[in-house]
């Protein structure tokens, strides 16, 4: 009986440049690969915690907590009449930041008022920052004009008024802003004679 023998080159040799990967080779790079896997994942959490974090602390911050204007007042005021129809006003102007976050104020030029309406004189407050749930104290100076037409009682008390319109934002986590105006307006009394203030009412 005639035996049949497989001719060895009929099946292709694989080549040798073709390696067969060993057991630890794909251990180590399933390894490697799950870590990164993990990693991303890891980041993409935290990503998604912090944007939910800061929604929900902003969303608290504008819904629960109302952003309020500064008061603004003057205080400690000092006059010297020399005798010309000018005077000489010195003060400090109080501003009151009532919220959690720091206030930004521009600089503002303030104006001093007679009964009818005249501008007698002006103060410059200088721009700054008020700290949250502070006091700011801001030193102002201004001379005062008397024209000769100026409508004085005849005990020499000049009724005026004193206004100014700070404009500032407050700075919510250094990330939102929210434009508020303070509003200076007090009524005062001049006592020309004694050269003193009467009956300040600051609004």
């Amino acid at each position: 009986m005639a035996t049949y023998q497989k001719d060895p080159q009929s099946y292709p040799l694989a080549p040798s440049s073709v390696m067969p990967r060993s057991d630890a080779e794909l251990a180590t790079n399933n390894f490697q690969y799950s870590n990164n896997l993990r990693r991303k994942n890891r980041i993409r959490s935290i990503l998604l915690f912090t944007i939910f974090l800061t929604g929900i602390i902003l969303l608290f911050s504008f819904t629960f907590v109302r952003i309020k204007s500064p008061k603004v007042r003057l205080e400690n005021i000092r006059i010297s009449n020399d005798g010309d129809g000018r005077i000489n006003f010195s003060a400090q102007v109080f501003m009151r930041n009532r919220n959690f976050w720091r206030y930004d104020y521009d600089t503002t030029v303030g104006t001093i008022n007679s009964a009818g309406g005249n501008t007698i004189g002006q103060f410059i407050i200088s721009g700054g920052e008020a700290r949250r749930r502070s006091t700011e104290k801001i030193y102002v100076m201004a001379n005062i004009n008397l024209p000769s037409r100026l409508n004085i009682s005849n005990s020499g008390i000049l009724p005026v008024i004193s206004k100014a319109k700070i404009r500032g934002k407050v700075k919510v986590f250094r990330v939102f802003r929210s434009k508020k105006t303070a509003d200076l307006s007090c009524t005062m009394s001049i006592n020309l004679p004694i050269s003193a203030i009467q009956d300040l009412d600051c609004q």
